[in-house]
Parts: C-alpha cells; sequence; structure tokens
C-alpha cells in the first residue's frame, strides 16, 4: 500500500509539473476551426416549434422537485460546473490540477473546445431565449440577465458539458453509461431553468459531438487521454497501464438516454406534427433522395462520402477507408439494435396505420422497432469519423451524415424525437471506439489514404470543395446544368 502511495504522488508531481502550461495551450479546437454545419432552429411561427413549447412546459412542471434543484445549481457557466458532474461520475471528490493534475488538463480543454463550439451559430442565428420570449424572469442559481442578449441556440451549457463526457466517457469505458448520464442531464438541465430550448440543447449535443470529432485531429487529445487514464487508474489501485476498455461494452442508451416518447405524452404530438410537416417532402428531390439513401450499407456512405470530397471511395480503390467505413457500421449496429429489443416503440406508418415511403421495405421492417434509428446512427458515427478524415470537409460531411438521418422522418419509418436521440447515442459510440488503440490506427491509415487520393485544398475550415473540375451545390451534393443557386465550381463560388 505504501508503495502505492508513492507512486501516486510521484505521479501527481510529475503531472503537475507537466501541465502548469502556457494560457495558450487551453483548447483542442481554436474557434475558426470548429465544424459550422447546423440548420436555423424552429422559428415561433411554424408547426415545428410544437415541440420546443411542449418541452418548455415540461421543464416548468419540473422546477420545484429534486430534479429542478439539480438543475438550478448547475447552472455555472464555468469548469466548476463540469468538474462537479465529472468527479461525481467517476467517484471522486473532486478534479483539480492540485489532486487529479492530468484529469483537470484534460477537462479544461474539452471544456473550453465544447464551449467553443457553439459560437458561430450564436452570433449567426441570434435566437431569443424562452425566457425572454414568454416575459419571464432567469431561474437557473447562476444564470443572470445578460443571457438575455446572449444567443439561445445552439446551448452553450450542453455543448461544454456533453463534450466534457464524450471525452470522459472514452477515458474510461467502463463508466461511459454514468458519465454520458451525467453529461445528458446537464443539457436537459437547461430546458428547465428555461434558459434554451429543447432544439437548443439537441444543436448543443450536435456541436458538442462535431467539436470532440474535429479535437481527434489534435494528437494532443489522445496524449492527454492517456495521462489522465493513468492518474485515474493509479487513484483506483490499479495498475497505471490498466486498459478500461476491455472491460467495458458497447455504450447501453437505455442508462443514459431518455425513454422513447410515449403515444400517451404530450411530448407525442411534436412527434406528429414533426411527421405531418415533413411528409409533403416525399415528393419533391429531397424525398427522392431520402428513399434513394434508405440501404443500409457500407456502399451507401462510401457514396455518400465521395459526393462531399469529390474521392471515388470503394474496396479496391481506398481500402483503408472502406474498412473504417464498414468497422463503424458494424459497432452502430450492435449498438443500437440492443436497445431497440430493449426500447421498443412502433415506426410512425405502423402506428398511424399509413404506408411508407419505401414501401419494399415495410414488412420486413413493420415489427421492428422505431426506437433507437439504426439509420440515423449510421449517419452520424461515420460523419463523425470522417469528419476526422477529411477535416477540409467537416462542414459538408456533418451536414449529409444530419441529413440521412432526417432522411428517415421524411419516410415515415421513425419519429422525430427518436432521430435526435439516436444521433447522442451515436456520438456516445464514437468515443467507445476511439477508447481502442486499433480504431485510432485506422483513422490514421484512412486519412493518409485519403491525401494521397484527393488533391489539396487551400482552406481547411468550413468544407470547400476541391479544384478538380467539378461542381457542387452548398449541401454538398454534385451539381448538373439545371441546378440552380450557389454552386462551387473549380474551388471557386458562383451564381447561376
Amino acid at each position: 500500500m505504501v508503495s502505492k502511495l508513492k507512486l501516486l504522488a510521484a505521479a501527481l508531481s510529475v503531472s503537475a509539473a507537466a501541465f502548469s502550461q502556457t494560457a495558450a495551450d487551453t483548447v483542442y479546437v481554436f474557434k475558426d476551426d470548429q465544424p459550422d454545419f447546423l440548420l436555423a432552429p424552429p422559428d415561433t411561427s411554424t408547426i415545428e416549434y410544437v415541440d420546443d413549447f411542449l418541452q418548455w412546459e415540461w421543464g416548468k412542471s419540473q422546477r420545484n422537485t429534486p430534479r429542478g434543484v439539480k438543475a438550478s445549481y448547475e447552472s455555472r457557466w464555468t469548469q466548476d460546473a463540469a468538474r462537479h458532474i465529472m468527479a461525481e461520475a467517476l467517484g471522486l471528490d473532486t478534479i483539480s490540477y492540485e489532486t487529479t493534475p492530468a484529469m483537470a488538463h484534460l477537462l479544461r480543454k474539452a471544456f473550453n473546445t465544447g464551449d467553443q463550439s457553439t459560437a458561430k451559430a450564436k452570433a449567426h442565428f441570434g435566437r431569443t431565449r424562452p425566457f425572454v420570449q414568454m416575459g419571464e424572469d432567469t431561474w437557473g442559481q447562476w444564470d443572470d440577465d445578460y443571457l438575455r442578449t446572449n444567443g439561445s441556440f445552439p446551448s452553450g451549457h450542453t455543448a461544454f458539458g456533453w463534450a466534457t463526457a464524450l471525452v470522459f466517457a472514452e477515458m474510461w469505458p467502463e463508466l461511459q453509461d454514468t458519465i454520458l448520464r451525467r453529461g445528458f442531464e446537464f443539457g436537459e438541465n437547461r430546458i428547465i431553468t428555461g434558459a434554451h430550448y429543447q432544439s437548443d440543447v439537441t444543436a448543443g449535443f450536435l456541436c458538442a459531438a462535431a467539436a470532440i470529432a474535429r479535437a481527434h485531429t489534435n494528437p494532443e487529445l489522445e496524449k492527454d487521454i492517456k495521462a489522465a487514464r493513468a492518474e485515474y487508474a493509479l487513484l483506483r489501485g490499479l495498475p497505471a497501464d490498466y486498459d478500461p476498455v476491455t472491460g467495458g461494452d458497447v455504450p447501453h442508451g437505455e442508462k443514459f438516454l431518455n425513454n422513447p416518447v410515449d403515444t400517451a405524452s404530450y411530448r407525442y404530438y411534436g412527434d406528429l406534427t414533426r411527421y405531418w410537416s415533413t411528409k409533403p417532402l416525399r415528393y419533391t428531390p429531397r424525398g427522392a433522395r431520402a428513399a434513394d439513401e434508405a440501404v443500409y450499407a457500407t456502399e451507401t456512405i462510401a457514396d455518400i462520402f465521395g459526393q462531399c470530397t469529390g474521392v471515388t471511395v470503394s474496396q479496391q480503390a481506398t481500402p483503408a477507408i472502406w474498412a473504417l467505413i464498414d468497422t463503424v457500421l458494424v459497432m452502430n449496429s450492435n449498438t443500437v439494435d440492443r436497445l431497440k429489443v430493449i426500447r421498443f416503440r412502433k415506426r410512425p406508418f405502423v402506428q398511424l396505420n399509413e404506408p411508407s415511403f419505401v414501401a419494399g421495405d415495410e414488412e420486413k421492417e413493420r415489427g421492428k422497432s422505431s426506437f433507437p434509428s439504426g439509420h440515423t446512427g449510421l449517419g452520424w458515427t461515420e460523419a463523425l469519423v470522417l469528419a476526422e478524415v477529411a477535416p477540409e470537409y467537416q462542414d459538408t460531411i456533418l451536414r449529409r451524415g444530419y441529413e440521412y438521418g432526417e432522411n428517415r422522418l421524411i419516410v415515415g419509418y421513425h419519429w422525430f424525437s427518436d432521430i435526435e436521440a439516436t444521433r447522442q447515442l451515436a456520438s456516445a459510440c464514437v468515443a467507445y471506439l476511439h477508447a481502442g488503440d486499433g480504431f485510432r490506427d485506422m483513422i490514421r491509415q484512412a486519412r493518409e489514404e485519403f491525401l494521397k487520393a484527393t488533391t489539396p485544398v487551400e482552406s481547411t475550415r468550413r468544407g470547400a470543395m476541391p479544384a478538380d473540375g467539378r461542381s457542387y451545390s452548398l449541401s454538398g451534393m454534385p451539381a448538373t446544368d439545371t441546378t440552380s443557386g450557389v454552386v462551387i465550381s473549380d474551388g471557386r463560388k458562383t451564381v447561376r
């Protein structure tokens, strides 16, 4: 026992010296390099706002409960809030530079990376916060009138809480479900306090996942995770080289996500309105694409990635990228399929006794659960991983991965709330994959292969297209002679 204590003391002493950094060493992704891919939030005059309004009412109903007390207390916009929830999840009294310098260092940079991930969208959309919209005062213990002029979309608290949770889930997969649940609740708190709408919180989860995907292109993240893992192992009386991946399992969504919406729930009306509002899209080019992309296969993702980057992906031409896509597909299937059995929900077209928009799939899919959405999980896991392989195109890849999940709402196979929750499950799945050395090696190999297959691009931001003679719309889809609007051709924007 004495030798272990001496070893721990020595490790902390070395760590404290190693992490006395300059002020610039506080983030994994600089603000200008953060992904920027979100669609606009629902307007209060649209039917899509119904879910936000219903969730606002739910939040108010929670305020005079223990859950509400916690939401108020955890409204701090500081690293102390993240330290509190992560220490609780890890069974520690505290996380600090004095007692746990390696974990404190990892947390600071993950927190700042998640915090900065919402800056572009907040400035662009400038959405009014719920408590302002409803003519109320701030309610959270640490909230103040500064929020009145700070955009509601996306939720910054959600982003830095979820970013921290994803990184710590990767650091110690054996506790991933507990860590992720605390990160999830931290975001949900903001609905209870009236500081954010549900769609703001959902967008905060997306920003965090995308930011951490980009953070994985920084080798410092992998180094810091290993240091924090060794430190935590020693605190638990384990060998410094203990591997928590071997004792882990795929993320258990039933332990950190909320249960699917039931037809008896008030939020079911939010799902219904989204179903009816997207149904007309079936008879548009967007609907045709949703039906075409219903094939759940490595080939589908490879084709979409090729559309986004201009690189032809195949098992023969790009075996490393192909193998990576296939590995992620299998992991997503394993994670989603186990939860479908545990948390069954009828699909929309079954619940409403209507035909879907992918008639050939109806009979084989009729008895399968709508929650979670396998296609949504596939689209978002692959987007997060492939954005790491090709950060030059991150915005285009992430937008297409997002739209791949939205397809399932359009064709009537999944409810809106199922799709939202699945993206959170998907980001947890990606964190679990990254915890293993073998997966990180696969990404490095795919990155090398990608660089050989593509021409250099000038910008590493905002998904710029290569000057390869092809034309693309802003959504990343190949443009034709009949495409109208803004088109990127030969690396330049033109208006048709």
